[in-house]
């Protein structure tokens, strides 16, 4: 992994960590060298992208990070297309929807409706999960390039410890490949149900709709929770490319 792999890397881990980290647990999580952590935190500082924590010894997102989100929701190709096709997706189903993006090590939820149930799926705009588990992340993953996938496997070596795992992953990949969408039932938050489709830029995966519901009042819905998921995906593919 180059410098700025591992600058990016770096700043992945802290802008998703729940609390301020040391270089210390940044080496050990990613796998870089302490002393190599310094001098890309101290690149980081100087741009403002992390700062110091309270807590001695520790580190937080800085002022670029923070200042960023607001022009994100503001001017974003992505955001711009789906908000609108992501309340109908909740009308229609009556559950939490959400579009979800990753970058090399976890998925990101940048926008998400809740459903008005009483009992729903808890989840958080911001909120960090693997990339190799769940139908939003193994959907996001099988539509990227072999390159990409190739680059996750080895992110995630120690989840994937034994071949018998990436393997099966891989095959799911495969599967989802061919039939379009994902489908997951408590991969990551027991109990819970998920669809994805993917979003398209081109040839190249945006992000993923998702909708997530309680197992139990879910499994007679799947199909069309598949339906209207990828009918929205599809429409939002529409208007950011135009078409």
């Amino acid at each position: 992994m180059n410098s700025i792999n591992r600058t990016l890397d770096i700043l992945s881990y802290i802008t998703t960590s729940a609390s301020p980290v040391t270089p210390q647990a940044i080496s050990s999580a990613l796998g870089i060298p302490l002393s190599t952590v310094y001098r890309l935190l101290a690149i980081l500082i100087n741009w403002e992208f992390v700062s110091y924590a309270k807590q001695y010894g520790t580190y937080c997102v800085g002022s670029q990070s923070i200042k960023n989100q607001e022009k994100y929701y503001h001017h974003s190709l992505l955001m711009g297309a789906s908000k609108q096709e992501l309340q109908k997706l909740a009308k229609k189903t009556q559950e939490t929807v959400a579009i979800i993006t990753s970058n090399l090590r976890e998925t990101i939820c940048v926008d998400m409706i809740e459903s008005e149930q009483a009992l729903r799926c808890s989840f958080i705009i911001g909120r960090g999960n693997t990339l190799i588990k769940g139908a939003s992340a193994k959907t996001l993953l099988a539509f990227r390039h072999e390159q990409y996938q190739t680059h996750v496997f080895e992110t995630h070596a120690k989840q994937l410890a034994h071949e018998q795992s990436k393997f099966k992953l891989q095959q799911d990949l495969l599967q989802i490949q061919k039939q379009g969408y994902g489908v997951s039932i408590s991969e990551i938050d027991e109990g819970v149900l998920g669809v994805s489709a993917p979003i398209f830029k081109g040839n190249d995966v945006l992000a993923v709709i998702s909708v997530m519901a309680p197992e139990f009042r879910s499994t007679h819905r799947v199909d069309g929770f598949i339906t209207h998921t990828c009918q929205t995906a599809h429409n939002i593919t529409k208007l950011i490319n135009l078409e």
